[in-house]
């Protein structure tokens, strides 16, 4: 996808079956990858099927092939999902001990000062992270708030703004705005929606042409509904103030996105504007498989090596790869 001479590259996310929003964006000034990671999780009492496996590695491999190319790397908060462990895990981010450092090594860095603004669990993360590629790293800087100018582009940060609701126990993700010759691309992962009034007033500042946004965890129990009705409210006024507004992420877990995003497609259609997935955006199938999980150990049975594997107890499953 191209804003003229920016261009947006969706590379791993929930509508191409990974926990992502990974996104290449490159201007003639600068490539940066935005949250080089990917995951998945147990849902429905199972663990992710094969398919999911071979996703994750799939989507693994470009990233890595992205990270050679880009000069910066950014990193909008510490869920493993957006930036890769430290540790071995076979289980769920199919990571080992050092890839993190060689990712890292050489590299420009923006990203989320892991000292301010930050609840226990990503301080710690962010603590380990720096630890980890503090001595391999080209350079590091705090992102939060800033500006920072490439010939002709500017790279915008947010202030932190809250992972979800004003009080979400989760922390804060930074938002990030890349412009170049007058044109804006936002990036705000893990907003949920957005569900704040006050991400929603950030965001409709910022004017972007094209958004990528994290959208609602509809599919979690302490979700609540006036949660869901002030995500919806805020993303009917994205999608009729945002030209292109790619959705993708949290809401994209469970079956019911389609019908409940019916209102933000009508403003969209309204006004002319686009509602995407990220899938969409790449021009690729959508593959939603984590919410189809359970119809995938139906109809496409894994093997009886897959399944001793999954029964095993977690440490096996954490310290060795599962055979898909």
């Amino acid at each position: 996808m191209h804003l003229d001479e920016i261009e947006i590259i969706p590379i791993a996310a929930e509508s191409l079956g990974v926990r992502s929003l990974c996104t290449m964006v490159r201007t003639p000034d600068v490539s940066i990858l935005l949250d080089p990671s990917a995951a998945l999780a147990k849902r429905y009492t199972l663990e992710p099927h094969p398919f999911e496996y071979q996703a994750l590695r799939k989507v693994l491999d470009e990233i890595q092939a992205h990270v050679k190319e880009a000069s910066i790397l950014s990193i909008s908060h510490y869920h493993y999902d957006h930036i890769r462990p430290g540790f071995e895990n076979y289980l769920y981010n199919l990571c080992t001990r050092d890839e993190r450092k060689k990712m890292f090594a050489g590299k420009i860095v923006y990203a989320k000062d892991n000292r301010e603004n930050i609840n226990t669990s990503q301080r710690r993360r962010g603590y380990y992270f720096l630890k980890d590629v503090g001595p391999v790293i080209g350079e590091i800087q705090w992102a939060d708030g800033r500006s920072f100018s490439i010939g002709d582009t500017t790279i915008t940060y947010s202030q932190p703004l809250p992972h979800g609701t004003n009080l979400s126990p989760l922390g804060f993700v930074l938002a990030t705005t890349i412009e170049y010759s007058g044109l804006r691309f936002l990036f705000a992962p893990d907003i949920q929606g957005p569900t704040s009034k006050d991400t929603l007033a950030y965001i409709l500042s910022i004017a972007p042409d094209l958004a990528i946004i994290g959208g609602p965890p509809l599919y979690l129990d302490q979700f609540s509904i006036g949660n869901a009705q002030s995500a919806l409210f805020c993303l009917s006024v994205l999608a009729a103030s945002i030209p292109t507004l790619v959705v993708d992420h949290h809401n994209m877990r469970g079956g019911d996105w389609m019908t409940w995003s019916k209102p933000i497609l009508n403003a969209c259609n309204e006004t002319g504007h686009r509602l995407l997935s990220m899938a969409e955006l790449a021009g690729k199938d959508e593959q939603y498989l984590e919410s189809i999980r359970k119809q995938l150990y139906l109809t496409h049975p894994p093997s009886e090596d897959f399944l001793n594997w999954t029964h095993a107890p977690e440490e096996y499953k954490v310290q060795n790869m599962p055979p898909f």
